[in-house]
């Protein structure tokens, strides 16, 4: 067969998914539903790479893989026929050909989590928030978030089931912010340990709270200690948004998809 190498941009829904990685049937995946398709379309086994593996229940806009096929379809028709054969909860917003393209060489990722605060119930919206019942303050909350800016050892934050050697990453950009009813918190990073952004923004939300200082973040960084920080929040709040890959990989011209 003579494979080509393509790259995916998907963005789905992740409530129904056991997350992004492939595991034994029946247990529901994307990565699972995206090569089915794929492999219905060009008659042979495929293999999909993912660039980030989302948890149960996170959603994405941008999750970005990787696929070698063999088959004489255009890109966009075969974008067209893959989501042909794909369930209503997964899109491939966009396919090429890029015969050097890795998924896994990802210099930078931006995650949204939302958090809605209101009198009302968010009816429309439940399974893409984390519904906040009391009072925080964002003023504080941004001054928590500005102290994950750097480089640091995020062991703190990690997941227990995390089992990666290397617990340090690059925090670019930590922001929040309101909107209306919805508190969105968004961070930019070189990459994120299991848990990492749901336990950083359960942090964030006891200093919101007034249970600790915004001062006490670099504090649990220098600890290292998992007990410090706060409560890994539910997976349905949180979103991959983009994902970004170094020169020369020309597909950076299409860009992430919009906030």
């Amino acid at each position: 067969m003579a494979l080509a190498r393509y790259k995916l941009v998907i963005a789905y829904d992740g409530t129904a998914y056991s997350g992004w990685q492939r595991q034994p049937d029946p247990v529901p995946t994307v990565q699972r539903v995206v090569e089915r398709a794929f492999g219905q379309i060009v008659n042979h086994p495929v293999i999909v790479h993912g660039s980030s593996r989302t948890d149960a229940g996170v959603h994405a806009l941008g999750q970005v893989a990787h696929a070698d096929a063999d088959t004489h379809i255009e890109p966009e028709r075969l974008r067209r026929a893959i989501n042909s054969r794909l369930p209503g909860d997964v899109d491939i917003r966009a396919v090429e050909i890029l015969p050097n393209f890795d998924a896994s060489r990802a210099v930078k990722k931006r995650y949204r989590y939302v958090i809605w605060r209101s009198r009302q119930r968010p009816l429309f919206y439940r399974n893409y928030v984390y519904e906040c019942r009391f009072h925080t303050e964002i003023s504080a909350m941004q001054a928590a978030c500005e102290h994950f800016v750097g480089t640091h050892d995020f062991i703190a934050f990690r997941g227990r089931l995390d089992e990666r050697q290397t617990t340090v990453r690059t925090i670019f950009h930590c922001d929040i912010h309101r909107r209306g009813p919805f508190i969105i918190f968004s961070v930019e990073g070189s990459g994120f340990l299991y848990h990492m952004v749901r336990n950083m923004v359960g942090t964030v939300l006891a200093v919101g709270r007034g249970h600790m200082p915004p001062e006490n973040i670099p504090t649990i960084i220098e600890k290292r200690d998992r007990a410090l920080a706060g409560q890994c929040m539910p997976a349905s709040g949180l979103c991959l948004q983009w994902i970004r890959f170094e020169a020369p990989d020309p597909a950076k011209t299409a860009g992430p998809l919009p906030d």
